[in-house]
């Protein structure tokens, strides 16, 4: 029969005595005590169960705990293992699970449990001993992870360590293996024998490190080792023994490769005088410290130190030639050298300070020696003031290229956003002018329209710059004398900065031929002039200089946006208040301003940048605060001769016309709007919302179409592609693109090919029919 059901904190009915005392022992025993049945409910536990699952008394949690799987179990199957072995083999010992509270929470439990049975054999139920095992768990897992952080430290000490039982090595770490030459499954199960070039060395060996720990519980000797490519190193060992009570469970020991020191210690017992022709001749510094003071430098110490003898630095302390901020770091290395007489092979960094009180890149290491009776180091030197340099040049480089990659992504975004508002802004400048066609100048709405018309127009200004910054603007370049180009500006540019402010012109000798847009070096110098302006306070000069310059691989590797070559050179400079660093760092990023909210769009330097770059330029800032600023802007030079537009101012085409016009825009409301402009103008509009739309059109209109007017980036296929097939229709089809940025479709790099007629988006009714008009009247040369 199963025990009683525990239903409150003590059992619920009457035992003989000796029973009953038994009954109360195992109801208050620390440990968990239960009884549960198959189906998987407990019919009895005592208190240190219930607080093991975290209730409050039993009763809470025989009433509370109906499916043992699904509320106490982390793991379902570890129930499963449990029955299965009590059904198996009618008991289980020490089974380990982790279950889970009332709160959710999870601990480890260590369960002992035998299966009751009736006489027929059927289970009755499980009764067994239940022990919280968390703290030992997590103690495990803390001694595991001690032992994986030990490891870790084992694997990449600096010193050789190894571990070797009955002298056959059971462990070593990466050091020992560079030290000896072997892989470490060349070394682990083999004796140690083979490291030794000598049974001798082995023995004398063996001896003395037990001799020694049988006394001091370490020991320590120096010995010599045969690398694999037979090569002979001094090594000193440490040993301690991992059981000091019982050797035979190995030892272990630390390697630290001696050569170099011994080899030092040997040349200078042999012979000072053959140390001073050695060190003398050295090529880099070494000196001596005995007492914290210098007792001898070679000439390159002394050199490096900036006197002329070494009497000017012998006696003299040590410490007073280190940089203050490595004082601890030194004199613990002093301490190491002087005190315990023990190498310091590992390099250190430190700044030495000359006499003339300038300082110096070295890297350090040192040895200890007895020098004239005294215990002192042998300290190596190296100069590292070149390395120390080129990272410092390094890292600005990093600087300069995570920058270039910022002001890239930026104009990336600023282009996007320009070729949305263009779309926008085509549509309301179109219908805004084709409205005040429509409308006497008295008409009430007129000045409303008139005012909407400005701004959009100010908005396209916009719009332009950031296309210019982002470098997708389309331009027509050609080859100009910048020194022309300049004279001609010269007076619009004096009444753009005003009569307080002189304007000095410096052109530089021989012609200086670019090949640009010329409305962008339009665009550079207004931009650059009123920045200038802003800059001075009342009264001042600007000055605009032109020079030829030819740039080197020295100047590139500082200035990563420069290519060698040949340049023309324009400088604008002027005396206003100047810049900081922080400004300059943010200068040609879009809506970068230092100017008061609403006087400045912030866009006027980016728009420079992007012209400049788009060109195959560079552009240099430098400016102090109170000191003025001077722009130095570097342009590709072109050796041959000027170019002629070719156009001729003379000549207005005739805005009106007859002609039949395909016209092709994915955008709605351009296509509406721009078929309107040339309706009313007299021109018969076939338009096409898609590029299929468009050959359907052409095919059944087949000989009267005189021209097609597509935008360039399309779905279906892009402009280009369409007029070519269009052509095959309608041989000798004239085009006119249009678009709101550049694309490598009909442009590369920004730079129109030859021979494409093009309207940049947003346009006006009358730059639409001028260009439509100029593209019909022009008599294209046949193919040569």
């Amino acid at each position: 029969m199963p025990p009683e059901q525990t239903t409150s904190d003590g059992p619920s009915s009457p035992y003989p005595s000796a029973l009953q005392d038994f009954r109360d022992i195992l109801f208050n025993a620390p440990i968990g005590i239960f009884t549960s049945t198959p189906q998987g409910r407990f019919v009895y536990a005592n208190p240190a169960l219930a607080r093991m699952y975290g209730y409050d008394s039993v009763k809470e949690l025989l009433g509370s705990v109906d499916d043992l799987v699904r509320q106490t179990y982390v793991e379902p199957a570890d129930r499963a293992f449990f029955v299965s072995q009590l059904e198996k083999y009618g008991e289980i010992i020490n089974d380990e699970c982790r279950l889970r509270r009332k709160d959710g929470s999870f601990f480890w439990v260590s369960r002992t449990a035998r299966l009751i049975k009736e006489l027929d054999s059927k289970t009755i139920y499980y009764q067994g001993f239940t022990t919280d095992i968390t703290a030992r768990k997590e103690a495990e897992q803390e001694l595991q992870t001690s032992r994986e952080r030990l490891h870790s430290i084992f694997r990449i000490a600096p010193t050789g360590i190894g571990v070797v039982k009955q002298r056959v090595l059971v462990d070593v770490n990466r050091r020992i293996c560079e030290m000896t030459g072997y892989h470490a499954d060349e070394l682990i199960g083999r004796n140690a024998r083979m490291l030794y070039p000598s049974r001798a060395d082995y023995e004398f060996v063996g001896k003395e490190k037990y001799r020694q720990i049988a006394i001091n519980g370490t020991g320590s000797v120096e010995t010599r080792w045969q690398r694999k490519d037979g090569k002979i190193i001094d090594v000193l060992m440490a040993s301690t023994p991992l059981d000091p009570n019982n050797l035979a469970k190995g030892v272990t020991f630390t390697a630290l490769d001696i050569t170099e020191r011994k080899q030092a210690a040997e040349a200078l017992r042999q012979s000072e005088e053959r140390f001073r022709s050695m060190v003398v001749g050295a090529p880099e510094p070494i000196f001596i410290q005995t007492q914290l003071r210098f007792s001898y430098l070679n000439p390159k110490a002394i050199e490096l130190f900036g006197a002329s003898r070494a009497e000017e630095l012998v006696n003299t302390p040590v410490m007073e030639h280190f940089h203050p901020d490595f004082h601890d770091i030194v004199r613990e290395r002093i301490q190491v050298l002087n005190e315990e007489q023990r190498s310091i092979d590992e390099r250190q960094e430190l700044q030495f300070i000359r006499l003339d009180g300038s300082t110096v890149w070295v890297e350090t290491s040192g040895y200890p020696i007895v020098y004239q009776g005294q215990r002192g180091a042998l300290v190596f030197v190296r100069d590292i003031s070149q390395r120390k340099e080129a990272e410092k040049e390094r890292d600005m480089l990093q600087q300069q290229l995570v920058q270039s990659q910022k002001m890239e992504s930026i104009g990336r975004l600023a282009g996007g956003i320009a070729h949305d508002f263009n779309n926008m802004l085509g549509v309301i400048l179109g219908h805004t002018e084709m409205a005040m066609e429509d409308l006497p100048p008295d008409h009430p709405l007129f000045v409303s329209l008139l005012e909407i018309d400005k701004a959009a127009e100010r908005s396209a200004k916009l719009t332009g710059q950031l296309l210019a910054f982002a470098r997708r603007q389309i331009v027509a370049p050609r080859i100009i004398d910048l020194n022309d180009t300049v004279t001609g500006m010269l007076q619009m540019l004096r009444r753009l900065i005003g009569e307080q402010i002189d304007l000095l012109w410096l052109p530089g000798a021989e012609p200086k031929l670019v090949k640009m847009d010329p409305t962008q070096i339009d665009q550079i110098l207004a931009n650059l002039c009123v920045n200038a302006r802003d800059a001075i306070a009342d009264f001042g000069s600007i000055t605009i200089e032109t020079d030829s310059v030819l740039v080197d691989q020295s100047y590139c590797a500082a200035h990563p946006d420069a290519q060698p070559g040949d340049y023309v050179l324009l400088i604008v400079s002027d005396d206003g208040c100047g810049m900081g660093p922080a400004t300059i760092e943010h200068l040609f990023e879009p809506f970068f301003t230092t100017k008061e909210v609403g006087t400045g769009t912030g866009l006027g330097l980016a728009t420079v940048y992007g012209i400049v770059r788009q060109n195959g330029g560079f552009i240099n800032i430098y400016s102090e605060t109170g000191h003025g600023t001077t722009c130095r802007i570097y342009l590709p030079r072109h050796r041959r001769q000027q170019e002629t537009t070719g156009d001729d101012a003379s000549h207005t085409p005739e805005a009106t016309g007859h002609e039949t016009i395909l016209l092709v825009e994915d955008e709605p409301m351009i296509l509406d709007m721009t078929r309107a402009m040339l309706q009313r103008q007299g021109y018969r509009v076939l338009a096409a919302a898609r590029p299929g739309e468009a050959k359907k059109l052409a095919a059944r209109e087949s000989g009267t179409i005189d021209l097609l007017i597509t935008d360039v980036v399309m779905p279906e296929m892009n402009g280009r592609d369409l007029a070519e097939q269009l052509k095959e229709l309608t041989p000798g089809l004239k085009t006119l693109f249009m678009s709101g940025y550049t694309a490598n479709v009909i442009a590369h790099h920004g730079v129109l090919d030859g021979g494409v007629s093009f309207i940049q988006k947003p346009f006006c009714k009358k730059e639409l029919l001028a260009k439509v008009r100029e593209v019909l009247d022009r008599h294209d040369k046949p193919p040569s």
